[in-house]
């Protein structure tokens, strides 16, 4: 993906929809795309997300519930293990991933986006577009 199309796949995600232009070209520098085959292994039980992961197409799997477009923002910001194993749906997932460090350096350069986050904080968890 060119970096135009990545500022416009973060720009179509909550929390990201709240980041200004010059935002979302700093976070479009750091995002790398990924793609899990068919049933492949996202994260493994008991294990916390090491990286976010925003969804641009397919599905992802969980025994336990139905999974939002990004994981791994409470696990990255709290330490907490994620929802149990988590797998590519049966049309594999296309993703855009980051790193924690990265993930920390937006959260405290780009108030807009700590902002939105903790707006949606207060929101249940199965209607939160992030977990």
């Amino acid at each position: 993906m060119t970096p135009v199309e990545l500022m416009f796949a973060l720009r179509r995600q909550p929390p990201f929809d709240s980041m200004s232009d010059g935002e979302l070209e700093i976070a479009a520098k750091v995002v790398v795309e990924r793609s899990f085959a068919p049933g492949a292994l996202v994260l493994g039980p008991g294990e916390p997300f090491r990286r976010l992961l925003l969804r641009l197409d397919g599905s992802w799997q969980t025994d336990s519930r139905s999974l939002p477009t990004i994981l791994g923002v409470e696990s990255l910001l709290t330490g907490i293990e994620g929802p149990g194993e988590v797998r590519a749906g049966p049309d594999g997932v296309r993703c855009l991933t980051m790193t924690r460090g990265h993930f920390f350096t937006l959260v405290n350069e780009c108030p807009a986006l700590l902002l939105s986050l903790l707006s949606m904080a207060d929101e249940p968890p199965e209607t939160r577009p992030f977990l």
